[in-house]
């Protein structure tokens, strides 16, 4: 099982920077924006915690800037599967028709 000094390695903050700058789609919520990353299988569930296939964009503490969920939060530390992602049933702004 991974320390806390696996996550603030410099390892892990490179590959962080690095998921982020290919997107900053949010994993939970699919708004853009995102500022921090999450483990998808938790370290603390025996989830990797350097590994690019377990980490993926997600709203942090200051929370999604289009729909205010702070996605990490809701999340926790259950595996993604597990948790309900935001789903509308259609496009509320369609834009002029």
């Amino acid at each position: 099982m991974a320390g806390r000094s696996d996550l603030t390695s410099h390892a892990y903050r490179t590959l962080r920077a690095s998921v982020l700058a290919e997107d900053d789609t949010c994993v939970l919520c699919g708004h853009p924006g995102s500022d921090a990353t999450d483990h998808l299988v938790p370290v603390s569930r025996g989830g990797a915690a350097v590994d690019r296939d377990n980490l993926a964009p997600i709203h942090g503490v200051a929370g999604c800037p289009t729909c205010g969920r702070k996605c990490n939060n809701l999340k926790g530390n259950r595996p993604l599967a597990q948790v309900s992602r935001l789903v509308t049933s259609r496009d509320w702004y369609a834009g002029p028709a």
